[in-house]
């Protein structure tokens, strides 16, 4: 691998965003963007609109805000948020959430920062999904940090003190960055913090106690009613369970359009307390492993006890365990009815053993279930 330059992963400065803003205007892709997100708006307009933009600011108030807002009147029943005072104005944040959206998990925090009052936060996408430069001039311009994927063991150690370093001196400087708990989105619905994550933000310091502490860690909790891309989900773990799993050309940007696109009924998103340095400091006298499997832990439990749990959660974990627990209390037999003729379609929806791609998409829905339960267990 090249030698690497920040300036190819870093957001765009404001002075870089009149040439993003000029170089999308004058892309076919914006034509596609104006159809989908804003029917019967003349593409000139919004020509016109991006070449008067001058801050990476105005980007997010100008196109991204109406652009989700867009997304969640078009594919949602509603988006709601709590725990927003979790969030300190004095200082920066690392936000860490569960993965299930390539795009939405992290862009919806925007919008909950915005109705706070609150400055945005830098968002962390994978190189991989930097499939044109309009793709590179929209997300940069929205202050997103491209994170690198792939090349040799050495080229990973490298990306990830730079990635460490970076997401310091954004927390350091008061601002905020949001990062995910791992690197793909939970296939299962079974959320973990990957331990490597945790070893990555501790790099940025000699002391690996002191680097977690520094990040002010804010995990959040983001949950659908409808689990994003949710069939193909279960298309890639029943291959994987045969060996023979391997990513199609243009999968990505299938999951990314799928996840925009599908019904999602509500989506919450629960800001969760800080992670103190109380609680990073308990595993101080551990070894550097069992240290950052312990504050993935915290993390997860902030998560899990996080989760906005909703019908299909529950009809999926009774459905699972051949139980009647949670109805008529969280579902009716009507709605029952209605989420199996659901999971049918969905299986149905995928080459292979219906019976068991229906058990895969009711882990999906359960294991939230499982999780929640497990860490209110513990209080």
């Amino acid at each position: 691998m090249n030698e690497i330059d920040l300036d190819d992963l870093r957001p765009y400065r404001d002075d870089e965003i009149p040439a993003a803003m000029e170089r999308m205007a004058g892309d076919a892709t914006l034509a596609q963007m104006v159809g989908y997100a804003c029917p019967g708006v003349p593409l000139e307009s919004v020509r016109e609109k991006l070449r008067a933009v001058r801050t990476a600011d105005d980007f997010q108030r100008a196109f991204v805000q109406p652009l989700l807002e867009n997304i969640i009147k078009a594919t949602s029943s509603g988006f709601t948020y709590s725990g927003e005072g979790n969030i300190s104005s004095a200082q920066g944040h690392l936000f860490i959430s569960d993965h299930r959206d390539i795009v939405l998990d992290g862009a919806l925090l925007q919008l909950v920062l915005i109705y706070s009052g609150l400055p945005t936060s830098e968002i962390t996408f994978g190189s991989n999904l930097v499939s044109s430069r309009f793709v590179e001039d929209f997300g940069r311009s929205n202050k997103m940090y491209k994170i690198l994927r792939g090349g040799t063991g050495r080229d990973l150690v490298r990306n990830s003190h730079i990635l460490s370093e970076h997401i310091r001196e954004v927390v350091d400087d008061g601002r905020s960055v949001w990062i995910s708990q791992r690197d793909g989105r939970t296939k299962d619905g079974d959320d973990r913090t990957d331990q490597g994550l945790v070893k990555m933000l501790a790099m940025s310091d000699r002391s690996p106690q002191e680097a977690l502490e520094r990040l002010n860690i804010v995990p959040f909790a983001i949950s659908y009613e409808y689990e994003s891309c949710d069939a193909l989900k279960a298309r890639e773990i029943y291959a994987r369970r045969r060996g023979r799993y391997e990513k199609a050309p243009g999968e990505d940007m299938k999951s990314i359009v799928t996840g925009v696109k599908q019904y999602k009924g509500a989506i919450h998103i629960e800001v969760c307390p800080p992670v103190t340095p109380q609680e990073i400091g308990a595993f101080a006298d551990e070894c550097c492993n069992d240290m950052m499997r312990g504050v993935a832990a915290v993390i997860d439990r902030r998560i899990h006890r996080g989760y906005r749990l909703f019908a299909t959660n529950y009809m999926a974990y009774d459905m699972r365990g051949g139980t009647a627990v949670f109805a008529g209390e969280r579902y009716s037999q009507a709605d029952r009815v209605r989420f199996e003729e659901y999971m049918d379609r969905q299986a149905r929806g995928v080459e292979g053993d219906v019976l068991e791609l229906k058990d895969i998409l009711l882990d999906i829905y359960a294991n939230p279930v499982a999780n929640k339960l497990a860490v209110e267990g513990e209080a």
